[in-house]
């Protein structure tokens, strides 16, 4: 037991007080004989005892009066357990991650969770509070408030090592405060992972469960099959839980509707198509509803024009095979002889074709370098005639393997690599008995190549290095028969293809991903991406003929995105909130000496204002002082 006012007890000296009085108040009988002193002996004796004892007892009732009205004011109280720290202090953490939009019995986890915090925070001191996406520490009470009543989702889900880290660098700032932690989330994952404990902080987590644990979120899009009229576009669409129901699927260009439809949820993953004409959806979105979350009812897609590829082809070689695969609108072919080349179109190339040159000069060797180290996609058709010294001068400066000497023998190509990106969207099974082309001649490479197409005796016909495709064989009618195999038409057109990489439909937010856009800058020029709420410079690389995005930490909101070059549209980019959290499993917790776990907010700031009461004690010396002063009053009037 300690006091609030210690020094009071000094007081307790006064009790000598009663006890003087006590003793002055004794006096001596005077004996008197009578007759009949028998019987007047008896009285006398039977008088003074009973005297003594009230006596006695009045002391004993005033002193402990006293006392008890001296220890009264003194405040006695037994200390709580943290009394020994200087001060208390709350950490809360609130996960705010899109988990939290399901709905519970109160409503919306998220929005009940404030709700509950607003009123059962203390209206006085400082409060520390983080996030996945923010933190708030040691703000005042007013302004805390403010704060979450603003307090929106985040895309982001810090995982539990990282919570009870921050949890714990707040907690150290004041060693000297007696430290709870208040952990508010769905728990969202699986059953396995770990929450650590900590006695230096002990915790509650608040464990907030939603009625619907089903759920069918749009899990991707993309495009099945393109031509010139149609497109099909594939949406899958992902089930938790074993509800079994139809969902309606609307797709839309801004605000107008191109198609719905029901879709049967009867697996965990249902795939439907949508039949569209061909054309540009720069605001494509597809829409369903469901009784679950709703951060992935939505998704933003794009379908952009599709710029041509412009193809530069230079040699003195035919090249009508290359005027047939590379055609309007989705080429722009453009061929120089070897000795006339326009370096300043050339530059602007996105594919450049070396079709059986004789000689490579030193300005031609110096800009295919430059285009090399620009990521310009680059095909080496050798020539006959070709001097091996020239070539391979060229072929060192790439990285590329030599040509060690002319091979001239007849050689059956005979062999695909069907998991290459050339063939893996062609071939839908490996053909063992298609007619093999042939060549007459080809050139041996030095050191071992990952081969596209191989002959039979397992020299590569066509490979890969990078950016840059290289034969080895001249493919002229003399040499080969391979322009008139039907192998030609897909290896020289997907590698068109590869030229540009066209923007995928949309982007996943926190992704690093790159977009390559056909676009010339100048030095001071930069590209911007906006959209109806937000706009940011994005980290980029220029070129002569394309720049790339680097698309890192930002945007940090799902939708829209134009590609703005001052003010003229490049493109539209589409991004979308990752879909981890539509899977509505949840944790196993289990409690321990410093975890405590609960379901309600209100009952956990009730035991930690419970916790840090003191339990005073001067009411009952009041009352002991009444049930004293009662006493003596009794004593004196029926004590006799």
């Amino acid at each position: 037991m300690q006091f609030k006012h210690p020094e009071l007890l000094y007081l307790l000296f006064l009790l000598v007080i009663p006890v003087l009085v006590h003793l002055f108040q004794l006096r001596r009988f005077q004996t008197e004989y009578f007759t009949n002193v028998k019987f007047l002996k008896k009285a006398v004796l039977q008088t003074r005892k009973s005297s003594r004892i009230k006596k006695w007892l009045i002391l004993f009732t005033r002193l402990f009066l006293l006392a008890s009205i001296i220890i009264a004011f003194a405040q006695p109280y037994f200390p709580s357990e943290n009394e020994r720290y200087t001060s208390e202090k709350t950490i809360i953490y609130l996960d705010n991650s899109y988990s939290m939009q399901a709905k519970g019995k109160s409503g919306i986890l998220l929005k009940r969770a404030v709700q509950e915090l607003l009123e059962s925070l203390p209206n006085e001191g400082n409060v520390s509070l983080f996030t996945n996406d923010s933190e708030f520490k040691d703000i005042e009470a007013s302004s805390f408030r403010k704060k979450l009543q603003e307090l929106d989702y985040s895309q982001s889900q810090l995982d539990w090592k990282t919570v009870f880290l921050k949890a714990n660098t707040m907690s150290h700032d004041n060693a000297q405060s007696k430290n709870k932690f208040i952990a508010i989330s769905d728990f969202q994952g699986s059953g396995d992972q770990n929450i650590p404990g900590n006695h230096d902080l002990f915790t509650y987590l608040v464990r907030l469960e939603p009625e619907e644990k089903g759920n069918v979120s749009i899990d991707s899009a993309f495009i099945s099959t393109q031509n010139v009229d149609q497109t099909e576009l594939s949406v899958s669409l992902k089930r938790y839980g074993t509800l079994k129901n139809e969902i309606p699927v609307a797709l839309y260009n801004g605000e107008n509707l191109l198609a719905k439809k029901s879709v049967k949820i009867e697996e965990d993953k249902v795939l439907t198509t949508f039949t569209l004409t061909s054309g540009p959806i720069e605001n494509g979105r597809i829409l369903i509803e469901d009784k679950g979350l709703q951060f992935d009812n939505e998704l933003y897609f794009s379908i952009n024009p599709v710029d041509p590829v412009k193809v530069v082809a230079i040699g003195d070689a035919d090249a009508s095979f290359l005027q047939r695969i590379f055609t309007d609108p989705e080429f722009v072919l453009i061929i120089f002889p070897e000795n006339k080349v326009d370096f300043n179109e050339l530059s602007f190339a996105n594919l450049v074709i070396l079709n059986e040159p004789k000689n490579l000069s030193g300005p031609l060797t110096t800009e295919i370098k430059r285009l090399q180290d620009e990521n310009t996609v680059l095909i080496f058709i050798p020539s006959e005639e070709a001097e091996l010294s020239n070539y391979n001068s060229l072929f060192r400066t790439l990285n590329l393997p030599d040509f060690s000497q002319k091979i001239e023998q007849e050689k059956l190509i005979t062999e695909i690599v069907y998991a290459h990106p050339l063939y893996e969207p062609v071939f839908e099974e490996k053909v063992k008995n298609f007619q093999y082309p042939k060549v007459n001649s080809y050139f041996r490479v030095t050191g071992r190549e990952t081969p596209v197409l191989k002959y039979e005796n397992n020299d590569p016909f066509l490979f890969q290095r990078g950016n840059m495709f290289v034969f080895t064989a001249p493919l002229n009618l003399q040499n080969s028969n391979f322009q008139g195999a039907p192998l030609i038409v897909p290896t020289f057109y997907n590698i068109g293809n590869m030229a540009i990489s066209p923007p995928s439909l949309y982007s996943v937010l926190g992704k690093n991903d790159e977009v390559s856009l056909q676009a010339s800058l100048q030095q001071d020029e930069i590209l911007k991406l906006q959209s109806s709420e937000a706009g940011f410079i994005p980290r980029q690389q220029s070129y002569s003929n394309k720049v790339e995005i680097f698309l890192e930490e930002m945007p940090q909101k799902e939708g829209h995105y134009e590609v703005l070059k001052d003010t003229f549209k490049l493109k539209t980019l589409s991004f979308n909130l990752d879909r981890s959290e539509s899977d509505l499993r949840y944790m196993d917790l289990k409690p321990s000496e410093a975890i405590k776990i609960q379901t309600k907010i209100p009952t956990v700031f009730d035991e930690i204002q419970t916790a840090g009461k003191v339990d005073v004690l001067w009411k009952w010396f009041v009352i002991f002082a009444l049930i004293f002063l009662l006493t003596e009053l009794l004593i004196l009037k029926y004590f006799k």
